[in-house]
């Protein structure tokens, strides 16, 4: 019996690419074979980054979020065509563990997400419109400009010495006019984005709501009501072995889009005859705690949008 050449070029075969991301650098891994390269973590060493890759049959590529340093390589991976996605920093360390991988080091973490990009299902990033990632880029720097703000209102409310309260306070005056200036911006950039929204008519979200649901929830509309809660990280997961049955949690999802919400539901539960109002008090009379009937009430609002996005539908909650 004739037996298969074992012997096959690496570039014919389907390969699975690791990034782990740094400020400076890039560690590239590919699985299933032992390679690893450094690139430079600006335009010319994603440059590079590309014509190492051409030419190879790039199945996926895994890809860690470091805190928006990984945004411009991610976004020149998939305009290139490539199927990349993007994971959170503990679901790769998770994985490690699972592997029994104990040293971490950038190189390992990146062979790690090679391997991952080998077994997860693949969940491929699409860049956003210039329109969207402009808007975006405000509604995070109202965010950051916001913190900033209130963080110097706690220190303000400690000091003492009257020149210290004079430059925190001449901080503070000045988040709050450049928190004005990025309002104004935010109303033309969501006009851009969709002129014909019908988020703000929904009790309880505001024009901030609003632009971050459309800026970083893109998906809106185009899920069904599960996955657009367990996007948004409002869906309970079971807890269950053997005969404990453990509290349903919630967990994962985008947290400055759950945020936002948590904030919209909290305005609609104290709306007189909204809905969500009725809905809270309701589980509130069954004995859930405040904040799980509040989620419960985020929960119902995110696939109630998502349903009227949808349809190009009024709101009728």
């Amino acid at each position: 019996m004739l037996s298969l050449p074992i012997l096959l070029r690496s570039d014919a075969m389907n390969m699975y690419v690791g990034i782990d991301v740094g400020k400076a650098m890039l560690d590239v891994a590919w699985y299933p074979t032992q390679r690893h390269e450094r690139f430079d973590n600006d335009a010319r060493g994603h440059k590079a980054l590309l014509k190492a890759l051409s030419g190879q049959a790039i199945a996926h590529i895994a890809i860690e979020a470091t805190g928006g340093y990984e945004r411009t390589v991610l976004e020149a991976l998939a305009r290139a065509g490539y199927a990349v996605t993007r994971l959170a920093s503990h679901r790769s360390r998770a994985y490690a563990i699972g592997m029994g991988k104990i040293a971490k080091n950038d190189a390992i973490d990146a062979h790690v997400l090679a391997r991952m990009a080998a077994t997860i299902t693949p969940q491929p990033y699409v860049p956003p419109s210039p329109e969207r990632g402009e808007l975006a880029d405000l509604v995070r720097c109202r965010q950051q400009l916001v913190s900033q703000r209130d963080d110097n209102r706690r220190r303000l409310a400690q000091a003492r010495l009257p020149k210290v309260r004079q430059a925190l306070q001449a901080m503070i005056d000045a988040a709050d006019q450049q928190i004005a200036a990025i309002g104004a911006a935010l109303d033309a950039a969501m006009r851009a984005v969709d002129p014909n929204s019908r988020l703000q008519s929904v009790p309880g979200i505001g024009p901030v709501t609003a632009a971050t649901l459309m800026a970083y929830l893109p998906e809106l509309g185009h899920l069904d009501r599960k996955k657009i809660a367990a996007l948004v990280g409002v869906a309970p997961y079971v807890d269950q072995s053997g005969r404990r049955e453990g509290p349903r949690r919630v967990r994962g999802g985008r947290w400055i889009v759950r945020r936002a919400l948590y904030m919209a539901a909290w305005a609609a539960v104290r709306s007189k005859g909204s809905a969500l109002r009725a809905r809270y008090e309701a589980l509130r009379a069954r004995g859930k705690l405040p904040k799980v009937a509040l989620v419960a009430c985020m929960r119902s609002m995110i696939t109630a949008i998502n349903a009227m996005v949808r349809d190009q539908a009024e709101w009728v909650h």
